[in-house]
Formats: structure tokens, sequence, C-alpha cells
């Protein structure tokens, strides 16, 4: 497996957007502002051990990157896939917190921080670090050397609904500011919502729980079937144990909640 920049097989599809970045750090070596481009990793090649390295993201690059932090962040993503479809093989790096997929950019995405659900970002407008690179002696290494390919449709859809407004509502905006066709902030505070309601545990009342879930979901936010699945897929994870959505007669089970919760 590669474990740097230097060893990747489509290194040269990134040169034009490389970024010099301070040894041990993420901040450039020099001066930066998106709208000066990279510098091409001068620095870097001369000394590679002695440096980072980053490249700039969209909109001044053709990539963003799906930012998954932690165990947390890669069930959250497994669920999003059970949902709306498994993500195409591309780019991944390993980075110490978690794992980076490298997609090319669309226009209309946007960047956010957990609105695709908990420890799931959206990274654009800024620049990342690549393969290579060390903080506090961890590195950041190639997880799957392949070429970089475009977002799948459902991705690039969430993706495009996000705002920055979203990402901290309360520090821009009262509750009264929001009417009703606010739906991506109704979708934040339902996610939110539901990360403080208790887990459906087997033998104490877990059906009824996850009916309440749901009740909430569809009845107090009035959401759409689509993201009241992704929601339920991320509380599944705390359930005790979680519904098994792999398997045909549990994954009904588990979702035939939200037809009830219209009658309940």
């Amino acid at each position: 497996m590669p474990k740097g920049l230097q060893e990747m097989k489509f290194r040269s599809e990134f040169e034009p957007y490389l970024l010099t970045i301070q040894h041990d750090s993420k901040k450039p070596l020099n001066k930066w502002s998106p709208q000066s481009g990279g510098d091409g990793g001068r620095n870097w090649l001369r000394r590679p051990d002695h440096f980072n390295i980053a490249v700039i993201l969209a909109p001044y690059s053709p990539y963003f990157v799906l930012d998954i932090d932690g165990e947390k962040g890669y069930k959250n993503l497994q669920g999003l896939q059970i949902v709306y479809g498994k993500l195409p093989r591309t780019f991944v790096v390993k980075s110490p917190s978690g794992w980076h997929y490298y997609f090319r950019y669309q226009q209309g995405i946007k960047r956010s921080i957990g609105w695709l659900a908990p420890s799931i970002d959206i990274i654009c407008h800024g620049y990342t670090l690549l393969p290579g690179s060390v903080i506090d002696g961890k590195r950041y290494e190639v997880l799957d050397d392949v070429s970089i390919v475009s977002a799948p449709n459902w991705l690039i859809r969430l993706a495009s609904n996000t705002s920055k407004q979203i990402d901290t509502p309360a520090k821009n905006k009262t509750a009264a500011q929001y009417d009703g066709e606010d739906y991506e902030f109704k979708v934040w505070r339902a996610r939110r919502y539901v990360e403080k309601m208790a887990p459906a545990v087997q033998g104490q009342g877990g059906h009824t729980q996850l009916l309440c879930v749901c009740h909430a979901l569809r009845k107090k936010f009035d959401l759409d079937i689509p993201d009241c699945r992704s929601i339920l897929c991320e509380y599944n994870t705390r359930c005790v144990p979680p519904w098994r959505l792999d398997v045909p007669r549990e994954r009904y089970d588990f979702f035939r909640k939200l037809s009830e919760a219209e009658k309940w």
C-alpha cells in the first residue's frame, strides 16, 4: 500500500493544486488565499520529509472531500448508504481521526459540518492535507489509490442542500426567523432532537420507543420519508441491539414504524 503522495499512481492529477504546509502543522508555509492558487508543492518536493503537503479544494480545484470522523462517522456513513445507495470506489485517504473520500466537485455543493449526519462533513472552500503529511506523529496515508470519480447523485443532492448557516443556527438567527419553508433547518433540528432521545432497548419497550422517534420525525417535524430514514439509521446505531438493516425482515420491521406513526 502506498504511504505517501510520492508513491501515488495518480499524483500528477493533484500537482496543479498542491500547497506546501509547515512541518507538523496545517498552516501554509507562505501567505495564502484561495484566489492565489497553489505553489505546486515546490518546497515540499525539495524536502518532502520536512514539510506537509495539501491540495486546494473546490471551487478553486475540481475536488471536494467527504470527511468521516471516527467510528461514529463510519457507522453513520453505513446508514446513509443503506438508505441511498453505496458510494462508488474513489480515492480515499486515512487521516489521523477518520477517512477522506475525494470526489469531483459539482456546482452547488456547499461546505457543511455534521449536516448529512453526525461526524460527517463536506469539505470545500479551502484545502486538506494529503498522504505523507504528519500531525502530532500521526500520518495521512493512502487507503485506496484509484482515480477520483464523480459523487453519486444522492450525495450531490444532499450536499447541495446544506448551508453554513445550518451548521450553527443559534448563533446566526432566532427561531422566529425560520419559517415553515426552511426545510433544511427542520432537518437539522430533527436530527439534533433525535440525538437526545433515549435509545430503543429490546425487552424494555424498544418498539414503542422507535415508534416515538418515528412519530416525532413525521408529525412534529413533518419530514419527508428519505430524510426520516436517514435519521433513523443514525438512531439505530444507539439501539440495544441495533436492528440488522442488511436483513430484509428486520429492515422491513424497522422502517414500517414510519407508516405506523402516521396512524398513531
